[in-house]
């Protein structure tokens, strides 16, 4: 298909977006202390392996290249996780301009998705902080633009094309288990509307290349019972700790995620009218709605689903009907500016400007964010000088203790049974206030011959109070195993419940 090329001017705005893009991932990048995900994963890259207890791996060797380049502060853990966040934009460009001859259609629909991807603040979390999902969310468009570049080229894709995107697709298979199901909804698109593929040897070695990706979470698994795989199941199915609620889901995605980027992924809903267009929407519906309809309540978890509508709503906002052209034009300027100022108050809550008019516009995951990251640079150095080694009993902030304090830290979540407690006699154990501390010290009266505490430890930061509850153990009664199960945070805290 012959296209018209972007003008100069075009180009000019889309590298606009993008140092806009960057700048909103990069300012402030390391005022935080890292949240409770971000160690975890920073623990992943310390101790290297196929896969994880949660995630393949991606995400460890996504932090062990940032921090090789950057250090290991909190802005060397992060810049690279930024920079994908920020690429975002660019991917999107592409998408939604592919399959349009003429440029004006191409540039308002490039440069409209652009503008989305680089301002709307569930992209901007993900973005700020590390979690898989700016890594799957950036594979994840390269590996789609990929395959229409390989399902156009007939009657035989380039090499490398082919090649590109079977080393993609190996990539994204090891960032989240949702990349599983996206590559299974591609391949129904390749049965359906694309089957001269099937008769392409280059296509056949792309997808070949593809499975061996596969490889790493399969040889970990074998060699685990299982495990990664059986919890994500269970997590998809029974979620943690509460039941099926797609009201709650809906409502959590609204807050999460805005309402002006909800509405954009609604406009994405409708019929397809190209084959960019199908594959889009099948993918985005595909992706979004097994998040919506689990009882794991995980707004974070719609995005890749959400981005795909996303760029459809802009393709179809930049060519409507002739009738809808006005509305149209009205439509996309509303969502760019709400977009852009639901994302500008999220970053400016995350900066420390909680005094800006604009700081009052932001994604609920805001708070969560602050809450999970307040005061672990004084609370790890209060805890630095402990002779023992450390317990969470909240699985969260194991990662954030072994980080800030420097000493070798553990909860009974199943990543951490995995790697084996450190072995000492004497522990210090330590809790947030979710679940009561009689609680907890009846369970170390049990464990240990002398228990003393609990002590409080409080440190804030950002007007945000961080509370924990320390006690010292010494004369270990218990195995690995009991010591995991007396203090596994769901066990207790559905005593508590009940």
């Amino acid at each position: 298909m012959r296209r018209q090329p972007f003008s100069l001017l075009d180009v000019l705005a889309l590298a606009g977006l993008l140092a806009l893009a960057a700048g909103l991932r990069f300012v402030a990048l390391g005022r935080m202390p890292l949240i409770g995900d971000e160690a975890y994963y920073w623990l992943w890259s310390q101790r290297p392996a196929l896969a994880y207890y949660d995630h393949p791996a991606g995400v460890a060797w996504l932090i062990r290249l940032s921090t090789a380049l950057g250090g290991q502060g909190e802005v060397g853990i992060r810049w690279l996780n930024a920079a994908l966040g920020a690429g975002l934009a660019a991917l999107a460009f592409d998408l939604a301009s592919w399959g349009n001859d003429a440029a004006g259609r191409r540039r308002r629909a490039g440069l409209l998705a652009a503008a989305l991807a680089a301002t709307a603040a569930p992209l901007l979390i993900v973005g700020r902080f590390v979690y898989p999902d700016a890594l799957l969310l950036f594979l994840l468009l390269l590996n789609l633009g990929l395959f229409w570049r390989m399902a156009e080229q007939q009657p035989e894709p380039s090499w490398p094309t082919a090649l590109a995107f079977g080393g993609s697709l190996a990539l994204l298979f090891n960032t989240k288990y949702i990349a599983y199901l996206y590559a299974a909804v591609l391949l129904a698109l390749v049965l359906r509307y694309h089957r001269p593929l099937l008769r392409s040897r280059r296509a056949w070695a792309a997808a070949g290349l593809g499975l061996l990706g596969l490889l790493p979470v399969l040889i970990w698994n074998a060699g685990h019972g299982w495990a990664s795989l059986r919890w994500q199941l269970s997590h998809a199915v029974g979620g943690v700790g509460g039941g099926l609620d797609p009201l709650r889901n809906a409502r959590h995605a609204w807050m999460y995620l805005t309402w002006p980027v909800v509405l954009a992924t609604l406009l994405g809903l409708g019929r397809p009218r190209s084959a960019v267009d199908r594959s889009l929407l099948w993918l985005g519906v595909a992706l979004a709605l097994p998040v919506l309809l689990s009882p794991a309540d995980s707004p974070r978890s719609l995005l890749p689903g959400a981005l795909l509508l996303l760029i459809l709503a802009a393709r179809r906002l930049a060519d409507p009907s002739p009738p809808l052209r006005r509305p149209a034009v009205v439509a996309a300027t509303a969502l760019v500016l709400a977009t852009a100022l639901y994302g500008a108050g999220t970053v400016l809550r995350l900066a420390g400007r909680a005094e800006h008019p604009l700081a009052a516009l932001r994604s609920s995951g805001v708070g969560d964010v602050r809450r999970d990251s307040a005061g672990w640079r004084d609370l790890g150095a209060a805890l630095a000088g402990e002779p023992t080694p450390l317990f969470s009993v909240d699985y969260s902030a194991a990662g954030q203790l072994a980080y800030y304090s420097g000493r070798p830290a553990a909860t009974s979540w199943g990543q951490y049974r995995l790697w084996g407690f450190p072995q000492s006699d004497a522990w210090t154990v330590v809790s947030r206030s979710f679940v009561p501390p009689a609680l907890i010290e009846e369970q170390l009266g049990a464990g240990f011959a002398a228990v003393s505490g609990p002590d409080p430890l409080i440190a804030e930061s950002d007007g945000v109070r961080q509370t924990l509850h320390v006690w010292r153990a010494a004369g270990r009664r218990w195995t690995d195993q009991e010591m995991a199960d007396a203090l596994d945070f769901l066990r207790l805290w559905q005593e508590v419940q009940r």
